[in-house]
């Protein structure tokens, strides 16, 4: 009897382990050059940097090839964690596929010019502002007509 319950416990693993998994990088993920990115950036300029957290810059692009406005974040390798920020993002875009999250076009992992591990993702671009700006700024004008008139 016990070896019967083991054979269907790993008859019912293998075929989870079996299962696609979705992901929000479809097959159809682009191949991008260190190049590719240095020139949609324009080098990377302070002009196209839309934000800086933690372990990169998000700098706002153009591809060349096809005119896609895309979001590319570059990890700064050289702060502690953030390789290990890089795998786990990796990770979880390879997981999970939702609307509401931003598409991930394609991740670069090689090196610069000048030979130092370089690495980004690269986001399709969302031309509204960040969650942040929508959730927190408050300009006085709108803030007041949402207070109840008096």
């Amino acid at each position: 009897m016990a070896f019967i319950a083991a054979f269907i416990y790993l008859c019912w693993v293998k075929k989870k382990v079996n299962e696609p998994v979705s992901s929000s990088m479809d097959d159809s993920c682009m191949n991008v050059s260190y190049g590719t990115l240095l020139k949609a950036t324009e080098g990377f300029s302070s002009a196209n940097l839309i934000g800086v957290g933690s372990f990169g810059s998000v700098y706002k692009g153009i591809l060349e090839d096809n005119g896609t406005i895309v979001a590319v974040k570059v990890l700064h390798l050289v702060r502690h964690g953030a390789l290990k920020s890089f795998i786990v993002e990796c990770e979880a875009f390879k997981n999970v596929k939702h609307r509401n999250l931003l598409k991930l076009l394609t991740i670069f992992s090689s090196s610069d010019y000048q030979g130092i591990d370089f690495k980004a993702l690269v986001y399709e671009f969302m031309d509204n502002g960040s969650l942040e700006q929508w959730l927190h700024s408050y300009t006085t004008s709108s803030h007041d007509n949402m207070l109840p008139k008096s």
